[in-house]
This record gives C-alpha cells, structure tokens and sequence, in this order.
C-alpha cells in the first residue's frame, strides 16, 4: 500500500489519494465540512436537508439520466451527514472513475430543483424523522442533558417543525456559503494512474463562491463538560435501559488509546462488559456504545437493556469493572489490537471503508497519518500503561451522565447516584 499523495484543483479544493493496484474498484469522496454542529439559529437540519437536495439536484442536472446512468455502468452514489461533515461518495470499477468524477463533482452545481421538487424531498425528510423516533430515544435523551446549551444537544436531521421552514432561498444561501474550497476536500482511494488523478482534478474545478467559512472540527463545549452534578435522569418508558456519557478531553487522552480502551470494554469478543455482564451474569443481552469525538473534545459512550428490578446490579457491576481497568495493568495480548494491526489489509480491500477512515483520521480530526501502515504501526505502539492511563482520565464521576428509560416511579435515581460515586 503506498503513501498518501496530494494535489490541488485550481480552484483551491485539495485532493487527496491512497494507491492500492491490488483492487479493481475505487471510492471517490467529497468531504463537506459542515454539519449539525454549525448550524446557527433557525438552521437545524439545514445539512442533512442540503445533503438530500445536492443529489436529487444532480439528477435534475444530468436531465433525469443520473439513476439510469449510475445502473448502466454498475457506480454507487450516496450520502451521509453527521455532526461536523458531510460525506458525498462515488464508488465503481476502476475503468469508471473519469465517469464517477464527473457524476460527483455536480453535488457542487447550483440548486435548480424546482419548488415543487423541493417539497418533495422535504416530505421524505419529515417521513425519515418521523419514522426514525431520534426525539424519543434514550441517545436523543441523553445528549440533550450531556450536550445541553449547544448545538450538539439537537439531532442532525433537525425537527419537523424546524425543516418546514427551510426553503429553496435558505437553501441556495445555505450552499453557497459551505461549499467553498476552503470548506471541502476530495479523498480517492483504489487503483488508479497519476492521469487519473490529474483528471479528477480537473473535473472538480468548479467555480466557487469565495467565503471565509472554514470549520475545523472544534465542538462548542458544554458548560457542565468535566463538571457532571452526578445527577441519575430518567425518561419514562415502558422497558429499561441504562445510558453511560462520559465527558472525553481529547487534549488529555489520545484518539488511539481511548480506542484501544473501547476495544478491550466493548469491542471483542472477549470484551470485559459482555464476559461480565452478559456470559457470566445475564445482565443483558448485547452491550452498544460508541466514542463521539471532535477535536476538542468526545464523549465515550455505552448503553444496554436490563430488567427493571436488575438495574442496580448491572450498575454495580459495571462500575466494578471500570474500576478494575483503572487500576489493572493489562498484558500486552489483552490490549485488542487485532483489529487495527493484524487485520489492516483487510481494511485495504475495502475502498469505501478505507476511504472514509483514511479521511476522517487525518484530514477531520488532524491525525496525519502519512499511510495505512503508519496507522497501524502507531495503534501497534500503543502501551498498556498508555491505555490504563486513559481510563483514569475518563471514567471519573465529574466526567459521567448517567441516563436511563424506565418507569420513573419505581426506579431509585438517589441509590443509582450512591452506586456511581463510587467510580
């Protein structure tokens, strides 16, 4: 696998590519670096809205003749939004990136759908609100409280009532004000020659408007971050699951090393939440979590579904085993490595997911990694010591927001609160 290479379109937009000959296909990503996070007052779900619009407007673009054309020569085009960028992607055999290019550097073209269109999609985008229920789950719940007073206490798709008030004006207004080069990157990752790379940047010279908007993945920190009252909330239900937030300064602990540490309590096999929790005591029946993190700062998360009358059990235990990892110094075959190490071709023969770890670890959060082996070899650094040390610094009682959904007259939040103070 070769290093990562660079070029600029005159435009300013940079591109970046990772060579890989021994596959047949590419991914060709447009990064947006815009999303929930910096949307002001009054613009909540204006990115994912512009995400639904940007590809239904190259459709209109291309005359009608882009789903035809995407299935005529066997291309995937897609989109994802999340809090701080969005994610447009072009994926096929490689003999087709000239074409791919071309399909996805209209995302940049100006909207031209009509209002009628415009409806439409936003009629799809209330059914996708409606139908996914983010207002009411225990994460929506969760990150109101943990996020409160910024704009990562809302939800990336925004509310009915805030979409309803978008127009085709905010729109275009919205667009022209993010889609700068200073706000996008392009990242190509496959088999490939340098012409091809020349042409992509040809293709993405667009002219664009000039604007000062550059967002650099730095999440507006909560006033209570590092500082949690140790407050139990509960959002009243008619089951029972358990949320545990805890605050993450990502100057104090490294991107590797709290990976690392979510490996070992969450991610293997082996993981010590599911041995613990689920094999030994029956506890649950799957744990899920996730590590959402910025720049500045992240938040480790995990969460599970008990019985009512197990629910300070599992918080005992789940306490125990956090105090165990803070204080255990693991051996060196237990710090789960595997996954980012051993298994890194396995990541190479996967363009798309290649792709996007490729961009997000060096270009979104700053990592810099100059190669996929270079990835690898710095998660293979990592020490125990360095993975014990991240756990003191996150799993303390300041930094923890301990949510659950239950019925909230017969869960004691007081004895839930004693159980987590002990951390």
């Amino acid at each position: 696998m070769e290093r990562e290479i660079s070029t600029v379109a005159k435009n300013g937009i940079k591109i970046y590519a990772l060579k890989n000959p021994a596959v047949h296909g590419f991914s060709l990503s447009l990064f947006l670096l815009s999303g929930s996070m910096y949307e002001g007052e009054g613009e909540s779900g204006i990115t994912h809205f512009l995400e639904h619009i940007a590809i239904r407007n190259v459709n209109e673009v291309m005359g009608g003749e882009l789903y035809r054309t995407l299935d005529r020569h066997g291309l995937e085009f897609n989109a994802s939004s999340f809090a701080e960028m969005v994610q447009f992607y072009v994926y096929g055999s490689s003999e087709k990136l000239a074409l791919g290019a071309q399909l996805l550097s209209r995302v940049l073209s100006p909207i031209i759908l009509s209002t009628e269109e415009i409806e439409r999609e936003r009629s799809r985008i209330k059914a996708e609100i409606r139908e996914g229920d983010e207002r009411g789950s225990l994460s929506s719940f969760s990150n109101k409280i943990v996020y409160e007073g910024t704009s990562l206490a809302g939800t990336i798709t925004g509310s009915v009532g805030s979409v309803n008030k978008i127009t085709k004006k905010k729109l275009e207004e919205y667009r022209r004000r993010v889609f700068t080069s200073d706000n996008l990157f392009i990242y190509l990752v496959g088999s490939f020659s340098d012409e091809d790379l020349s042409t992509v940047a040809k293709v993405f010279d667009t002219e664009l408007e000039n604007s000062s908007t550059q967002n650099r993945n730095i999440a507006p920190v909560p006033r209570k971050f590092g500082k949690r009252d140790g407050r139990v909330q509960v959002k009243n239900a008619d089951y029972t699951m358990m949320r545990f937030s805890f605050d993450v300064d990502m100057g104090r602990v490294g991107v590797r090393e709290s990976d690392l540490l979510y490996e070992v309590l969450l991610g293997g096999n082996s993981s010590r939440f599911y041995i613990e929790m689920s094999e030994k005591k029956g506890l649950f029946y799957d744990v899920s979590g996730t590590i959402d993190r910025y720049r500045n700062i992240g938040s480790f998360v995990f969460s599970f579904e008990v019985r009512q009358d197990k629910i300070y059990e599992a918080a005992e235990c789940v306490i125990d085993i956090l105090k165990s990892i803070k204080k255990t110094l693991l051996s060196e075959d237990e710090c789960m490595k595997a996954g980012y190490v051993d298994n890194v071709m396995l990541l190479c023969d996967d363009v798309r997911e290649l792709g996007f770890t490729m961009a997000y670890d060096n270009k979104v959060m700053g990592l810099g990694y100059s190669s996929v082996d270079a990835r690898a070899a710095a998660y293979d650094a990592v020490t125990p010591e360095q993975i014990r040390d991240a756990a003191n610094e996150i799993f303390r009682p300041e930094n923890l927001t301990l949510t659950l959904k239950g019925n909230k007259r017969k869960i004691d939040t007081a004895r839930l609160e004693g159980i987590a103070s002990n951390l």
